[in-house]
């Protein structure tokens, strides 16, 4: 583990889908629009776009542009997307097919400068906490190395209860500490009775079983915003969105 630990959140999800771009960019939004000193990062990132960085061009993660933009940072793409791929496969299946290793050490290395850059990290995992990254690490133990407490997004649909609860199993089996967890709606609200009783008694059982705090349930939110553009308008959206859901005793710890 990286000695010290930080103010911030890893932002990490039951499956792929599930919103944690849409999570991480509201909370850098929010703490963008409350003058907080915040860093972003996506350390590991696939179906990345070739992007211009000085004299040469390298691999960046749409993921890592929205959430540089939601914060409003201007730290180099080396350091918020250390390491990056171009297909859209799971990380440790593309570096094999690029032939190249996931450098973890990079991803360690860029943390370290980002966290003395900045008084809050909002680090986006990639995947789930059992992402295979190399052959020997998963994505929870990047996740265990940067040591910042875990905020699990996960959904209300048919699923999401296995998904949760071995999610949340994996953590703490790891040693890893959880700041809680939110309940994001990925869809607009169904006009079908059967999938809102599905939402709500799922939400019921996971207050019964999840013994972690559910830190809110956020309604569907979909980020219309260009990769390389947030606007004020689109910051304010977004912090408005995640104020009104989410428990402000988190919000406040990341405003220290």
């Amino acid at each position: 583990m990286i000695a010290g630990r930080p103010r911030g959140l890893f932002i990490t999800g039951t499956d792929t889908g599930v919103g944690k771009t849409v999570v991480a960019c509201a909370l850098a939004a929010w703490c963008r629009r409350h003058h907080v000193n915040v860093g972003v990062m996506k350390p590991i990132a696939t179906g990345g776009h070739r992007l211009g960085w000085g004299h040469t061009a390298r691999w960046v993660s749409d993921d890592a542009r929205r959430l540089a933009a939601c914060a409003d940072v201007t730290d180099p793409w080396p350091l918020i997307n250390p390491v990056c791929f171009n297909e859209p496969l799971a990380p440790w299946t593309a570096a094999l097919r690029a032939r190249r290793p996931v450098a973890l050490r990079a991803a360690r290395d860029a943390f370290r400068v980002l966290r003395a850059r900045h008084d809050v990290l909002i680090v986006e995992g990639v995947g789930g906490l059992l992402v295979p990254l190399t052959a020997h690490a998963m994505l929870a133990d990047l996740a265990r190395q940067l040591g910042l407490p875990l905020l699990l997004v996960t959904r209300p649909g048919l699923g999401t209860l296995n998904h949760t609860l071995l999610s949340l199993e994996c953590a703490a089996t790891r040693g890893l500490p959880i700041a809680g967890m939110v309940i994001n709606h990925t869809e607009p609200s169904s006009r079908n009775a059967i999938a809102r009783v599905i939402s709500r008694t799922n939400i019921e059982v996971l207050k019964r079983l999840a013994r972690v705090p559910i830190l809110g349930s956020l309604p569907f939110h979909r980020l219309r915003m260009r990769p390389d553009r947030c606007s004020d308008t689109d910051a304010q959206h977004l912090s408005d969105w995640i104020a009104h859901h989410l428990d402000p005793q988190m919000l406040q710890d990341l405003r220290g």
